[in-house]
């Protein structure tokens, strides 16, 4: 049987689970194929969504679109355009063609070399369609008008030669003759149900392929390799016995803090779906950094099973504020400056609040809360949570407070009838016994404690850190920054430990060195990034005056951040700030030399399994990691790496 990218059983448990043709052509595959095949189900491709690609070793690659339609409410016109009713729709087969062009263009650079030097290289990859609900009669039908016109037209055009120049009949003729041609050609690679079999036979006897070498294999599994995210849809989140007993709904107050990956966004989704089951209302969730908007949604999407529909209100702080304002009437020049969060200033806001009716919740849930001041906190309890049965919780991480808020989330007015911490120390983004865990707990130790006497502290399992083989890596790159040479060590590990796209994520606290990391990466793939690139900057700097230009880049951001999905399909480039709250399978964490150890701690605690950091040489934080991060194999040397010179 063929391999399957995700494992069939998961593939029926997606969130956007396989339509019907595509389930039936799925099982068709597996039952035909066997294990030297590899098929993938809507892999991730910079953007791009393809329904099944299949794959094999020394051979070749094809594309398989697929499409249920009726085709008795579609036409096909004379210049191969398909028509629904009066409206244009993309042609399948044009599509498929589409994605075949973008893994030459885009998607595997390698591809597009390749071949430039020997165009047969375009054809170690065949797209085709199959259409679930047509026979092979009546797809041909479809195409039988069109093919019947451009035919007698191009007859009346050689009747006619003697009447036109001899330019404008080679011109007609090749023209009608590519369309009859192209019709010809989608007929050939689109596949009717009942002709299934035999189109699957015949990819079964596929010809090795001396093109389709090694590499290019290699490099399209990387490309391919379904993400974490889908690898986990459809299965239910187990949650231990402290986990599950915070998920339950209940009217009160309460908070609940712990370290980086202990399941706070899983158990705040969870808590979000038990509270809208218990009172059918809209259940509000806020943060403060935009980004998390996604990433939430997505979560209770995950353990919904099903997309998170409008019964769920999640915003970021300030835009929730705006809207309320907005609710009750009051004018933007007219309105307070959020930033003023001191009391004085909260009065203001919660008196322009007061104008008007503002909607109340019976459930407000607050992530990321040690981000937000105590008076804002206050402010959301005291307007908008309901008062006669209310729930409103507080998830937070003391060690992440690289705003430095306020206090420890204990002092009045903000913690007043929380109750105490309910407190969460073990990391299940990482497990107990990876060496992650245990350079995160030491970090702490070091760095951390004494500032933070209130945060949690890591459980582990030291005895066993050493006996995981994920990656774990310490790299200088010396007294000054080079961004190509550190993008030429992050390229080196993504095509060694075959990384997709979609798990890895480069993060630094500063914007600058992020910029030209970004640009030598686009010189490959397509990346996602929550700034402004340097094509940007560059159209913008000759037409602005520096405060105007230092606006626009930050509308620039923010809604970058507005539209930041954790799982397009791309490299993800973000400062510290602006990924906190999120994971990622693989971190590239740059340092800075004025990095705090609490954006320190809270760049490499994005990581779920590999962490890969680059310190300045000489660097506060240096000792540290060449002391506690050894060999794979459990070496007890530092692995450490000084980047090459350039040149």
């Amino acid at each position: 049987m063929a391999i399957f990218f995700p494992a069939f059983e998961n593939i029926q448990r997606l969130t956007t689970p396989p339509t019907e043709g595509e389930l039936f052509l799925l099982s068709q595959l597996g039952e035909s194929l066997d294990d030297t095949y590899e098929v993938f189900f809507n892999p991730f491709l910079d953007g791009d969504r393809p329904d099944v690609i299949v794959l094999k070793k020394g051979c070749g690659a094809a594309i398989i679109e697929v499409k249920d339609w009726n085709l008795v409410h579609y036409r096909i016109d004379r210049n191969n355009k398909w028509r629904y009713g009066d409206a244009h729709k993309m042609s399948p087969q044009q599509q498929a063609f589409r994605y075949k062009s973008n893994f030459f263009n885009l998607h595997l650079p390698v591809l597009g070399l390749k071949k430039i030097i020997n165009r047969h290289f375009y054809g170690v990859i065949t797209p085709y369609v199959y259409f679930h609900n047509a026979t092979k009669a009546e797809l041909a039908k479809v195409y039988e008008p069109a093919i019947r016109e451009l035919t007698a037209s191009r007859n009346a055009l050689n009747r006619d030669r003697a009447n036109v120049t001899r330019s404008t009949y080679e011109e007609e003729f090749e023209r009608l003759s590519r369309h009859l041609q192209n019709m010809d050609r989608d007929l050939n690679i689109s596949w009717a149900r009942d002709r299934l079999p035999a189109k699957i036979r015949k990819l079964s006897t596929i010809k090795p392929n001396n093109l389709f070498t090694d590499d290019i294999y290699e490099e399209f599994k990387r490309r391919l390799a379904p993400p974490r995210h889908v690898l986990r849809q459809g299965k239910p989140v187990r949650f231990d016995t402290k986990q599950h007993a915070l998920t339950i709904s209940a009217p009160g107050l309460s908070k609940i803090k712990g370290v980086a990956g202990c399941g706070k966004t899983s158990i705040l989704a969870q808590r979000a779906i038990n509270a809208r089951a218990r009172h059918g209302e809209e259940v509000l969730i806020l943060s403060f950094n935009i980004t998390l908007r996604h990433f939430i949604r997505d979560t209770i999407s995950l353990q919904q099973g099903k997309g998170a529909d409008n019964g769920f209100g999640v915003t970021h702080f300030h835009a929730f504020i705006d809207s309320s304002l907005d609710e009750v009437g009051i004018d933007w020049n007219e309105r307070p400056d959020l930033d003023r969060h001191n009391v004085q200033g909260m009065d203001v806001l919660a008196r322009a609040l007061a104008s008007g009716p503002v909607r109340k919740f019976k459930t407000i849930l607050i992530d990321e809360a040690q981000d937000f001041h105590p008076e804002w906190i206050k402010l959301i309890h005291d307007k908008f949570l309901d008062e006669t049965d209310g729930e409103m919780v507080l998830f937070a991480d003391q060690n992440q407070n690289i705003y430095k808020r306020d206090g420890s989330l204990r002092e009045p007015p903000m913690a007043r009838g929380f109750g105490r911490w309910k407190k969460l120390t073990k990391s299940y983004r990482c497990g107990l016994d990876t060496r992650l865990v245990e350079l995160f707990k030491r970090f702490q130790a070091q760095y951390l404690a004494s500032t933070n006497p209130d945060a949690e502290i890591f459980d582990s399992a030291p005895a066993q850190a050493s006996m995981s083989l994920d990656l774990l890596s310490y790299e200088s790159y010396g007294a000054s920054y080079d961004a190509k040479q550190v993008c030429r060590r992050i390229r080196d590990y993504i095509k060694q430990r075959s990384l997709p796209p979609n798990d890895v994520s480069i993060i630094c606290s500063e914007v600058d060195y992020l910029i030209p990391i970004n640009e030598e990466l686009m010189s490959e793939e397509k990346t996602k990034v929550m700034f402004e690139t340097k094509a940007e900057l560059d159209a913008l700097s000759p037409l602005l005056t520096e405060k105007e230009g230092q606006e626009l880049i930050e509308r620039l951001r923010r809604c970058k951040k507005m539209i930041f999905a954790q799982n397009s399909g791309l490299i993800k480039l973000s400062t510290t700030h602006s990924f906190k709250g999120h994971e990622s399978e693989t971190i590239f964490c740059i340092l800075t030399p004025d990095d705090t150890a609490t954006m320190a701690y809270t760049g490499i605690t994005r990581a779920q399994k590999n962490l890969v950091i680059f310190d300045v040489e000489g660097g506060r934080y240096e000792s540290f990691f060449q002391t506690h991060i050894a060999s794979p194999g459990g070496a007890t040397s530092p692995l450490t790496y000084r980047l090459p010179e350039r040149g």
